[in-house]
């Protein structure tokens, strides 16, 4: 008992100060990994803005077609000449001029064909080769393939355009 009575009366005689907390940490200046992953970050958004701004360019034309055709459903005489030829602006967009200027009929049609997957081109034949027929009869005859045509025309115009960088 005599030592538990010594320590305690070393105890008193001792001044004891109060516990000082260390300061909280700062957050600034940061870790050289912070910069890193911030730097990293913003060029990350930096380069994904610049494609999706390049991307949204690229489809301009196609936007453009698709609210050409849209506007041509509206009209009450519309001959299938007038798809081919909004198909036609479209596609030289986007494709060089020497690959669908100089095309005559059915390579035209084979060209639209091209452009589709091969499902897609194995659906659209038959339409394609009336279509070839068509093109040389009277309004009244085109009439029956006017619907089809349109919808074939909207499908190509949103598959096929702006094609892959191979395809151009």
């Amino acid at each position: 008992m005599a030592r538990s009575y010594l320590v305690i009366q070393l105890d008193n005689q001792v001044q004891l100060q109060d516990i000082v907390a260390a300061p909280a940490a700062q957050w600034w200046p940061l870790a050289p990994g912070w910069y890193a992953l911030i730097s990293a970050a913003l060029t990350l958004v930096a380069l994904s803005l610049w494609f999706s701004i390049r991307a949204f360019q690229r489809r301009r034309a196609r936007r453009q077609a698709l609210q050409q055709l849209a506007q041509l459903q509206q009209q009450p005489n519309l001959a299938l000449h007038d798809i081919s030829l909004l198909l036609k602006q479209a596609a030289l967009a986007y494709f060089p001029r020497a690959r669908i200027s100089n095309t005559d009929n059915a390579a035209w049609w084979q060209f639209l064909r091209s452009q589709l997957s091969a499902r897609q081109q194995q659906r659209y034949q038959p339409l394609i080769d009336a279509l070839q027929q068509a093109a040389y009869q009277p309004i009244t005859v085109q009439q029956q393939w006017l619907t089809e045509y349109l919808n074939f025309a909207e499908l190509w115009l949103r598959q096929a355009l702006p094609p892959s960088r191979g395809q151009s």
